[in-house]
């Protein structure tokens, strides 16, 4: 669904589309938000799949694309640190991760101030498995064990040391450790502890001590009520009025690792809410919950979402009493308490995000509310590595997923309104292809500068039927100019509007600054004008100011660059070897 500026603001599916849409559009609606949008509304489209798992697909990737206003949109989607191991190695070796990978067993998340690094410090200490990542074979040639070995932090497998099936054991061990059985380990690490204190290695005895410390955390956090000793995760979603949060509780062996509370801003129907927020929610974390607890909802969509993510069977739960209604309850509590402690700083939020493209429209009267923008920025080093940045804020928040880095190809010398043509120009020729930070149009396009950039790129504006706003954000004074008028807009210092166009071009600034140093920094390696004795930023200035590209002075004769101001005939003769060797 579409408002009057061809912004996509709802995504939704339905099995009988003209069902669906009656629902909205030709009943009184009661639910407030429902009825706000409908008023919005003034255009569709629509697509035909072959299924609901299609659909479903379909609408998770629209909704990531578009991020419309009426949809869940997960903004805090950090993946938890986890714990994995590949059993499948004749060896195998644990280590920490943030990706997903469908070979490895994963456990965790780590939250809550258990840390997933001090977890593996223990395994690494308490059982003598692996450190290293070697491809190790059962029949592989034996190697020298390394330090880990005289240390007995490690059962040397690489040097034939140990069998694969008594190693496997001391992995089966690390494993019950991480499923909860912690007693062995708490033996080991308090004997080596008072060791220690008594050897006078207080050093040590503190870490060992700290240790233990993190292994208490991991027992308090055990649910005695809960009989079962497997994996949950529960979801119970609760709203105020205006403002709404989801909290998510993560039960793993029995044990409460996290509780996590997401701010939910707006959605239309309760069930949506739910399964646009678990499909989203397990982009980013791996599927460990043999059940999940929700409260008595529609739950097709996520049974169906889920079974394409494992082949392993997962059980909804939607409990009316006992222990796992208690959790509900738990999780419910955790979200209003989230809401109540967080309002100011969620309407702050609000405010900042999509009140100040609001008030940005009227303060600058705008052609339309700028729900997305679109700044750019040039950054080089003195006419070399020239490279542009494009960044995009959608509803007044950061979207870094959409951001793209342009390396200069036509302009070889100091030219940022010739830079910022070919950006712009690479920019709208990629609308209709397949990258997805390309494919929408933005409502206002943002250039960090005066008038002289502003007009070299309502050029190419102009020239690609751009139909929205242009506008310059002058850095001095914080003027903002738009195309065709002489005198530029002061917006009021600290104004939500001002701070939103400030964020983009700061944004904007950054991403192109350290995308020159990461290429400067690749060109010293390759061996530019950096990695030459005697050349110094004093004299790379002159030698650019005098032959304006790299490739000149590539070409440049001994006498010609003996000629230039501050170069000495031992560092023109440095050069000149440099690039004629």
């Amino acid at each position: 669904m579409k408002d009057k500026d061809a912004n996509v603001i709802y995504v939704g599916k339905a099995i009988n589309l003209k069902r669906r849409v009656s629902q909205y559009f030709l009943r009184k609606q009661e639910h407030v938000k429902v009825a706000n949008m409908v008023k919005n509304v003034v255009d569709f489209d629509f697509y035909v799949v072959n299924d609901e798992m299609e659909a479903l697909a379909l609408e998770n990737n629209l909704i990531k694309k578009h991020k419309p206003y009426y949809n869940i949109l997960l903004k805090d989607s950090k993946t938890y640190a986890y714990i994995k191991i590949n059993m499948k190695e004749d060896y195998p070796h644990f280590e920490i991760s943030r990706r997903l990978n469908k070979n490895d067993k994963y456990f965790g998340p780590f939250m809550a101030g258990v840390s997933a690094k001090e977890v593996l410090s223990i395994i690494d200490y308490a059982f003598p498995l692996r450190k290293c990542k070697l491809k190790l074979a059962e029949n592989g040639k034996p190697l020298k064990p390394c330090l880990f070995k005289e240390m007995h932090l490690c059962s040397a497998p690489c040097a034939h040391l140990i069998s694969k099936e008594d190693y496997l054991k001391v992995v089966e061990e690390a494993i019950n450790f991480l499923k909860g059985d912690t007693k062995q380990v708490e033996q080991l690490l308090q004997t080596k502890m008072e060791q220690a204190s008594a050897n006078q290695n207080y050093e040590t005895a503190l870490l060992l001590r700290d240790r233990l410390k993190m292994l208490t955390k991991l027992k308090a956090t055990v649910l005695t009520s809960l009989n079962s000793l497997k994996d949950y995760d529960v979801f119970n979603l609760v709203t105020s009025g205006e403002f709404s949060a989801m909290c998510v509780l993560t039960i793993r062996g029995g044990k409460l690792q996290g509780v996590q509370s997401y701010d939910i801003l707006n959605f239309l129907a309760e069930q949506e809410a739910y399964s646009q927020f678990i499909m989203q929610y397990y982009t980013a974390q791996p599927l460990l919950a043999e059940e999940i607890i929700l409260p008595d909802i529609d739950t097709h969509d996520i049974e169906l979402y889920l079974s394409s993510l494992t082949t392993k069977k997962i059980t909804i739960t939607k409990p009316k009493l006992g222990v796992k209604q208690k959790l509900l309850e738990m999780a419910a509590n955790n979200a209003r308490n989230h809401i109540e402690k967080n309002l100011e700083r969620t309407i702050k939020q609000v405010n900042a995000s999509i009140g100040a493209v609001k008030q940005l429209k009227a303060d600058l009267n705008l052609s339309r509310e700028p729900k997305r923008i679109e700044c750019y920025d040039i950054s080089h080093t003195y006419g070399t590595y020239t490279v542009s940045s494009m960044v995009v804020l959608i509803n007044g928040e950061k979207a870094p997923k959409m951001y793209r880095k342009f390396k200069i190809n036509t302009v070889d010398f100091i030219d940022d309104f010739a830079s910022m043509k070919e950006t712009l120009t690479r920019r709208f020729t990629e609308l209709n292809g397949d990258d997805i930070s390309f494919s929408s149009m933005p409502d206002l396009i943002v250039i960090d500068g005066g008038k002289g950039q502003l007009s070299s790129v309502k050029e190419v504006a102009d020239k690609f039927g751009y139909p929205n706003d242009l506008i310059s954000l002058a850095k001095r004074e914080e003027e903002v100019f738009k195309p065709n008028q002489s005198q530029p807009y002061i917006l009021q210092k600290g104004s939500y509007s001002l701070r939103l166009i400030q964020l983009a071009r700061d944004e904007a600034h950054r991403v192109a600054i350290t995308f020159n140093r990461q290429l400067r920094a690749k060109g010293m390696y390759k061996g530019g004008l950096e990695s030459i004795t005697g050349v110094g930023a004093a004299t790379r200035r002159a030698l650019l100011s005098k032959f304006r590209t790299i490739e000149r002075i590539k070409n440049a004769s001994l006498e010609e660059l003996q000629s230039t101001k501050g170069v000495t005939k031992t560092t023109a003769q440095n050069i000149y070897n440099k690039f004629h060797q």
